[in-house]
């Protein structure tokens, strides 16, 4: 049988200590300064199954480092001034059990505080919830989607019988990937266990603590933690809950996930994202509900990291039309509806054209030319960009050889196309179709590759390896945009390369004296690198004019011509031969 411990710290006489802990109908425990125990009384000790292990003198989490990684966050934060409350939990015959506990400061008549005091408020199983079809999640002993689905059903069914709707939400850890890269798998675990742990008892004590009338009682009318996935979590909420409320708790579920998280000697940080909504018309079977919370998560996550969104019909309406436009796509892709306009590129001192810009267009079926604008942002989030690029690269060589056959000789020197930063940071499949190419026999040094500076900043060091294979194989890399990010010039001192392209929008403000000087200093700093420049967006004669007495070399944009099919491309070039002189 457990019995209670003590020893004198503090100026607490040990007798006196005893008796109270011991009289206290729930589990409490007594810790000096350095978080080491001073008294805990049977409920206490039976509740954490710490048996006949001498605990005086010695700190929680070096007698049960399960339950102690959540519980030392509690007494540090006790130290500090805070009363908390928070959970702990501890694992027996593989099941993950529950601890609500409360952690405020122990404070000498003087005001100094000399410990803290730990009260364990209830002991429940985290798969408690569970219904008798589900089977607990096996690493954090809470409940399984399966079950998450089942109180769905039914909080519908009771919504349609009795009126007001049930909040719901749909929690997801940002990044988690990153904690088990950085971190390993079973950091990664505890981490989960934790989180369940923080849910699990965040949610009762809302409930204990709410205020109103008390719900009623039964497993339709208690709050539900379910793991739904490898890092996400729903619940779902028993007590009626208007909309301020449920935003709320919504902002404290985040909260509750904030706080840092102990793992061995590893301090753990962790933001989420909620997508939370009440249960309304709208929402007919759990499919639904699964639907809308999954729009709302996203577009929290959109937000950026801590980040609550209420669902908003508007939302679905959007994802509907965001899922239609991809499968058009993925149509596009097998129907080869995706074309290619040509944009030339002049040098500014006589006029000739030296090359062009690939621009993707999307030739749909019956709404004609779609803009990039419109479907790129698209293709770069599904990842069909990667495909799609490869066409286009293989499409400009094409297009180069069409141009050659047809006129006897090269049209441009050179054509640039844009690679995006997803196919930059997968570089395989791009570094596969230039090396296919190159073996075909075709110069590879009349390609340029547009890159922006997020394509460098996302991975420094792969973005050195990609560069030097393209290096490696004859291919110039221009500098897309520049001067538009906050780190252009950082990318320039990393990484070298051909050219430098301003953009549009420094172009346009060439007609007041600030935006002069700021070209002026982007040239400079050009020429300091050894970059050749091409100005974007040139639009009149005299932007052309300043542009080619400051020294700029190239320009582009709707003064010389806009963007336009490789056919109409070749005879707009051959043009310009004949009228420069160069052919007769």
């Amino acid at each position: 049988m457990a019995t209670s411990v003590s020893h004198k710290r503090d100026g607490f006489p040990s007798d006196w200590v005893r008796h109270f802990v011991d009289e206290i109908p729930s589990g409490i425990a007594v810790f000096d300064p350095e978080l080491r125990y001073v008294a805990a009384n049977p409920r206490w000790i039976n509740a954490f199954r710490l048996g006949p292990t001498p605990l005086a003198g010695r700190r929680h989490d070096e007698i049960d480092s399960l339950s102690g990684v959540g519980l030392a966050e509690l007494q540090r934060q006790a130290l500090a001034g805070d009363t908390v409350e928070g959970g702990a939990n501890i694992e027996t015959d593989g099941t993950v059990q529950q601890r609500v506990v409360s952690v405020r400061p122990r404070v000498a008549a003087d005001g100094t505080i000399i410990g803290v005091i730990a009260a364990l408020h209830e002991v429940v199983t985290a798969n408690s919830e569970r219904t008798i079809e589900d089977t607990a999640d096996p690493l954090t002993g809470i409940a399984g989607r399966s079950s998450f689905l089942a109180r769905v059903r039914s909080a519908l069914e009771a919504s349609d019988a009795a009126g007001p709707g049930t909040a719901m939400f749909l929690l997801d850890i940002d990044n988690f990937k990153g904690i088990n890269d950085l971190y390993g798998a079973r950091v990664g675990d505890t981490v989960l266990k934790t989180v369940a742990t923080r849910l699990v008892t965040g949610t009762r004590s809302r409930a204990r603590f709410a205020g109103g009338p008390p719900a009623p009682s039964g497993p339709a009318h208690t709050d539900l933690v379910a793991r739904l996935g490898a890092d996400e979590f729903g619940i779902v909420l028993g007590r009626a809950a208007g909309p301020a409320d449920t935003e709320a708790f919504a902002r404290r579920l985040l909260q509750m996930v904030g706080a840092p998280i102990l793992s061995g000697e590893q301090r753990i940080r962790l933001t989420a994202s909620v997508g939370y909504l009440i249960t309304g018309p709208t929402q007919q079977s759990e499919d639904d509900v699964l639907r809308d919370l999954d729009v709302a998560l996203q577009e929290a996550k959109l937000r950026g990291p801590s980040s609550a969104k209420p669902w908003e019909p508007a939302l679905t309406s959007a994802m509907g039309r965001r899922l239609g436009m991809l499968d058009q796509l993925h149509r596009a892709v097998d129907e080869n509806e995706f074309v290619l306009h040509y944009q030339p590129i002049l040098n500014l001192k006589d006029g000739r054209v030296v090359g062009a810009e690939a621009l993707l267009r999307w030739n749909h079926p019956s709404d004609g030319l779609i803009p990039p604008v419109v479907f790129l942002p698209m293709l770069e989030e599904s990842g069909l960009i990667v495909p799609v690029g490869c066409w286009v690269i293989r499409d400009v060589v094409r297009q180069m050889q069409v141009w050659h056959m047809l006129y006897g000789r090269a049209m441009v020197d050179w054509v640039s196309v844009n690679v995006s930063p997803r196919q930059f940071n997968d570089p395989t499949p791009l570094l596969a179709t230039l090396s296919e190419i190159n073996e075909g026999g075709f110069a590879l040094d009349r390609l340029k590759m547009e890159l922006t500076e997020s394509a460098f900043m996302r991975s420094p060091e792969m973005a050195r390896g990609v560069l030097s294979e393209l290096r490696g194989l004859g291919i110039r890399v221009a500098l897309d945009d520049f001067g538009t990010g906050y780190s252009a010039l950082g990318a320039l001192r990393q990484y070298t390369v051909d050219t430098i392209k301003i953009d549009c929008d420094f172009t346009a403000r060439l007609d007041t004296v600030e935006g002069k000087e700021l070209v002026l200093a982007l040239l400079k700093i050009a020429r300091i690198y050894g970059a050749e420049v091409v100005a974007e967006g040139v639009e009149t004669a005299m932007q052309r004019d300043i542009l080619r007495e400051a020294g700029c070399g190239f320009g582009q944009g709707f003064l010389f011509a806009k963007p336009m099919d490789g056919r109409f491309f070749g005879a707009y070039a051959l043009t310009h031969l004949v009228e420069s002189g160069s052919i007769s």
